[in-house]
């Protein structure tokens, strides 16, 4: 499973690869908030704010899976039940929030059986929490994010898919997600999966 999220450091080339091994039926795919555009071939979109879909109209064109921790009011997206800010929930339907949309992806990845989760655009640094590939979110999206919070979380929480056979790699360009194993998307090979 590929997650792709909004981090500065995100290039078409990125973009490209994860496209070309998705038509090859080599991978999936989880988009998180405006990545959904250029990854428009993604099985899933994941955007937690009931804000985002209002922004962006529910996204009606897109027919994959799509989650929210929020109810949108669109009927075609799933809310999932939101447990507490850090760790794992096993109960059906329910994923911690780590504080913003890339950890919840990471857990709804392992929930759906990815026994290897491959992070893309996964910045996590300070100008990364505002400036994204796309620029600044819309209307009152952009806010001070705490990324010394999200880094500590999301280490808690890879650690805890590492101790359940689950591994997460690091293909983002730029990362402070710096405990992960590093991994390049421009070889063909893929010899990650």
């Amino acid at each position: 499973m590929v997650i792709v999220a909004g981090g500065p450091s995100l290039t078409l080339s990125q973009v490209r690869q994860i496209g070309i091994a998705r038509a090859r039926d080599k991978i999936r795919v989880i988009a998180i908030n405006d990545a959904i555009y250029p990854c428009w071939f993604a099985d899933l979109l994941h955007a937690c704010d009931r804000k985002w879909h209002d922004l962006h109209g529910g996204v009606p064109a897109f027919k994959g899976v799509k989650t929210s921790l929020e109810i949108t009011g669109y009927h075609d997206v799933r809310t999932l039940k939101n447990t507490g800010v850090g760790g794992f929930d096993d109960a059906p339907g329910c994923i911690r929030s780590g504080g913003n949309g890339g950890y919840q992806a990471v857990h709804l990845a392992a929930k759906l059986g990815a026994r290897t989760i491959i992070l893309v655009g996964y910045d996590y640094s300070d100008d990364g929490a505002r400036l994204h590939w796309f620029g600044p979110h819309k209307g009152e999206m952009d806010k001070h994010s705490n990324v010394q919070n999200w880094r500590k979380h999301m280490r808690e929480l890879t650690d805890e898919l590492a101790g359940r056979g689950i591994r997460c790699v690091n293909a983002t360009i730029r990362s402070t997600i710096d405990w992960l194993p590093r991994v390049s998307l421009d070889t063909d090979g893929w010899e990650i999966l």
